[in-house]
């Protein structure tokens, strides 16, 4: 039987404390943990949802490197932060188009 979508949260948050710190798995590794042998989108969000209540983000990056990872959202909070002169650097400077909204 295979592991629900907490369990398997509950299972990746084991892994980030026991290394310490932010990792990638396989789509087949991923799997092995989840005791699935197909990966739905469905159940990664819903894992995902999951480590965000806890204080953990999936980042899925199978399309570009076949990589699942994990991390938590303390670290993201900690990268740098873009300073106001960069950003207006950077800012489009036209009307906004509504229908981009």
């Amino acid at each position: 039987m295979s592991r629900s979508a907490s369990e398997t949260a509950q299972e990746l948050m084991n892994i980030y404390k026991e290394l310490r710190k932010r990792y990638t798995l396989t789509k087949d590794e991923f799997k092995s943990i989840a005791g699935k042998e197909k990966l739905r989108l469905a159940f990664l969000h819903e894992v995902d949802e999951s480590l965000r209540e806890d204080g953990y983000i999936l980042i899925d990056l199978q399309d570009e490197k076949d990589r699942i990872g994990v991390v938590r959202i303390t670290t993201i909070m900690n990268w740098t932060q873009t300073e106001d002169d960069v950003i207006e650097e950077h800012r489009y400077d036209e009307e906004w188009d509504e229908d981009e909204e």
